[in-house]
């Protein structure tokens, strides 16, 4: 009787198990019925996103071949390089990036119906590494398209983006990402090709949407097909990490450039850091404001009696602070959109004592000089800005930079340097650019066989003989050899 009621009992779990089996059968094709089903609905909602994103877009990018000029090697160069761009204006003026475009003799585009045409600069800022280029459609039979701006403002990390451009010269491309976070913070230290440095007024939306070399200056578009960003740099060795301008920063600059031909921006001469940086310095409870870390010599802020390691509280009233580095742009951007000459109110806060300062801004200058080749000489130089001088730690913008040394040639034999800085040539003194190529000019035409220049190197007073016979010489053994 007890085998019995053993059995049947082993009988009755038996069949519950296989109900119970039967039943998590049902419920996982049910499951995946739900997921395939809800796959279906979402991703062609997706696709369609896309396609809807390219096509209102893609017409309107630009693929840009500019001629460039480059003096790194002591002598000029012409080189042609290749990015992007994209059409933002009916009358056919088209945004890309400086270090594309912002130092350009020729341009030629071709558009999205494979059709070539001239362009010409407009400007450039290389603070944003942003240009304009208008496109010369005297010729041109064909309609062009007109891509609209987005709000970088409303962005999300997450979002799905479309980087457009022409990677590696692979014209007319897409590639497909999320945002990866939309204020990345990268140092104002930073350099273009050309050597400027950039960033220091705008933080970057970084995306894992493949941009590569060629995509510079094409847009970044999200789903609704606006453009929210100018793609502009990408880091080597990551796996599709880009980074890209905001929008909301490029409208401006682009507004500015089509006006004046520029970006005019005030100065005072600050350089700040975050306060999170030395936290154990200021104490938790020092959480606004924003630290001056140096004051450039000559500056209005200097004038104005400002010191390192003031914290600065408002800005005309207005309250002010960079806790962290992705704060910094935007006081840096608070002071530079002021008009130049205006006279600001500053609220600072110094040994714990608050005191009010007044600064008159002055208009910030170029970045970097006109250039110049002394062919005869083996070497190029460049004008001295004031924005030269204080990243160079100059007493004053007397004479010229040494942009590059040709390689075997005279001066490079007889010991100048990039990064030198020509104060005499032969006794001369050189207050700027247009003293040099006199004296250049004029030493070329008497043939002098030596010339002796004063330079400045690393704070130091040093002479380069420049052996002008010893390289005829060295020219006529070789014609010699070959015959």
């Amino acid at each position: 009787m007890l085998c019995s009621n053993r059995r049947t009992a082993l009988v009755f779990k038996v069949s519950n198990m296989k109900a119970i089996f039967m039943t998590f059968r049902v419920l996982i094709v049910l499951l995946v019925g739900c997921g395939v089903a809800a796959a279906s609905v979402v991703e062609p909602t997706i696709q369609s996103d896309i396609y809807n994103a390219r096509d209102r877009v893609m017409p309107a990018l630009v693929h840009i071949q500019p001629v460039i000029k480059n003096y790194n090697t002591g002598e000029l160069e012409k080189q042609t390089v290749v990015g992007s761009g994209v059409v933002f204006h009916p009358d056919g003026y088209v945004v890309t990036n400086y270090h594309v475009a912002g130092r350009a003799e020729r341009i030629i585009c071709t558009l999205s119906d494979k059709e070539q045409v001239p362009a010409s600069l407009v400007g450039g800022d290389p603070l944003t590494d942003i240009a304009v280029i208008k496109l010369d459609l005297s010729d041109y039979r064909g309609s062009i398209s007109v891509a609209e701006f987005g709000d970088s403002d409303s962005i999300g990390v997450g979002q799905y983006v479309l980087a457009m451009g022409s990677p590696l010269s692979l014209s007319r491309s897409i590639s497909v990402g999320v945002i990866s976070t939309r204020d990345r913070y990268f140092s104002p230290d930073v350099r273009l090709p050309s050597g400027e440095r950039t960033g220091r007024y705008n933080l970057w939306i970084q995306t894992d949407a493949a941009i590569n070399p060629g995509n510079s200056g094409g847009p970044l578009v999200d789903l609704d097909g606006r453009v929210i960003g100018i793609n502009s740099r990408a880091t080597l060795y990551a796996n599709n990490l880009g980074f890209a301008i905001p929008i909301n920063i490029v409208k401006k600059a682009t507004g500015d450039i089509i006006a004046e031909g520029k970006v005019t921006r005030s100065w005072i001469g600050l350089h700040c850091q975050a306060l999170q940086e030395l936290e154990n310095h200021f104490g938790a409870h020092r959480n606004a404001g924003v630290l001056i870390s140096s004051i450039d010599p000559g500056s209005p802020a200097e004038h104005a009696f400002l010191k390192a390691g003031d914290i600065i509280l408002k800005v005309n009233e207005q309250p002010v602070s960079a806790r962290f580095v992705e704060e910094l742009p935007a006081f840096y951007s608070l002071i530079a959109d002021r008009n130049p000459g205006d006279e600001i109110s500053l609220t600072v806060l110094r040994n714990e004592q608050a005191y009010n300062f007044k600064v008159a801004t002055r208009t910030l200058g170029d970045l970097q000089g006109e250039d110049f080749e002394c062919k005869d000489w083996g070497f190029a130089v460049k004008a001295i800005t004031r924005q030269m001088q204080i990243e160079n730690q100059l007493s004053d913008t007397s004479g010229v930079y040494v942009v590059g040394v040709k390689r075997i040639g005279t001066a490079d034999e007889g010991g100048l340097r990039r990064a030198d800085v020509i104060l005499k040539v032969n006794g001369n003194d050189i207050a700027g650019l247009v003293d040099f190529i006199g004296q250049y000019n004029e030493q070329v035409q008497l043939e002098i066989d030596k010339v002796l220049l004063t330079v400045k190197r690393g704070g130091s007073t040093r002479f380069v003989l420049l052996n002008l016979d010893a390289r005829e010489d060295k020219q006529t053994d070789e014609e010699d050899s070959r015959q």
